[in-house]
């Protein structure tokens, strides 16, 4: 038993002397801060010759090199509260950039709406940066290319609804009329039997595929039936740019997401809102460019 009491009073003696001397160690540097002072100038001296890299360096660079520029392009901004449009006071308008091919615009609704009268510094800077985001949005959705081709089968379905119910028929009376053709006469006040031989012909006309469609329409009906097609998508189209333009002054949590497709010519890109599908639109490069600066990110 003595035996063991010893040995643990020499192990206790053994640590006690590493122990005091990490103490004293340890007040050292609370009293001194030697190592701390050390590694810092340390760093100092190493930093300027280190060679940056790395996805992270770059990631931060191009972070950096993002904040510079709209600090300096909101040291340039001249912004009159009174005068913000409401939807900025309303919203906060947001830009990222991914790389030089890909931007990403979001609409988050403010908790509380701006008030012109009482803004601190920090909301009028982040009010200019919001004014200057949405003017550069509204700005490209306002030159938004919808695709042709899904506005196209809508106009054909309702063409196909109106053939039904009868209004294509004043509709090609209209558009016939126009152009002074002895044809838009067949179209007004017609027979129960007329109509009936009219929607045979211009069912197959109505295809997805109209071009292989076999029908004794004539040339001039036909080409009148295009136009009225053709004039309904148009209008469907129109529809949905002014759709976007009212999500982008509105609606909260909108997003527009634009990537640079192979077309040196378009940036593709697609309108997110809640509640709906997504809108496939194209936009010119070179504006996208001159708003954004991509090529130069």
């Amino acid at each position: 038993m003595l035996s063991l009491l010893y040995g643990l009073v020499r192990i206790a003696l053994c640590m006690l002397v590493p122990c005091c001397a990490a103490g004293a160690l340890f007040y050292a540097e609370y009293q001194t801060q030697f190592a701390a002072r050390y590694v810092g100038q340390y760093l100092v001296w190493q930093n300027p010759v280190r060679e940056p890299g790395g996805a992270l360096w770059q990631g931060i660079l191009a972070s950096r090199q993002t904040r510079m520029s709209l600090y300096d392009s909101l040291a340039e901004t001249s912004i009159e509260p009174s005068q913000t449009p409401l939807p900025v006071l309303q919203n906060h308008y947001q830009l990222q950039y991914h790389g030089t091919n890909a931007a990403f615009f979001a609409v988050t609704r403010r908790d509380t709406a701006l008030q012109p009268d009482h803004l601190s510094p920090e909301n009028l800077r982040e009010l200019a940066y919001s004014l200057q985001i949405y003017e550069q949005g509204r700005s490209l959705l306002t030159q938004a290319l919808v695709p042709d081709h899904g506005s196209y089968l809508r106009a054909l379905v309702g063409a196909q609804i109106a053939l039904e119910d009868g209004s294509l028929f004043y509709q090609l009376h209209k558009n016939l009329l126009a152009k002074d053709e002895p044809e838009a006469w067949t179209f007004l006040k017609m027979k129960e039997e007329d109509m009936a031989y009219w929607r045979q012909h211009l069912a197959p006309l109505l295809s997805a595929d109209p071009e292989r469609a076999q029908s004794d329409a004539g040339p001039i009906i036909t080409a009148a039936l295009a136009e009225v097609v053709q004039a309904r998508a148009d209008a469907l189209r129109q529809g949905e740019t002014k759709h976007l333009l009212t999500a982008w002054d509105s609606a909260d949590g909108f997003e527009l997401r634009l990537t640079r497709t192979g077309d040196e010519d378009q940036f593709a890109a697609y309108a997110l809102m809640p509640g709906h599908e997504a809108t496939a639109i194209l936009l010119p490069a070179e504006s996208v460019q001159q708003h954004l600066g991509l090529e130069e990110q």
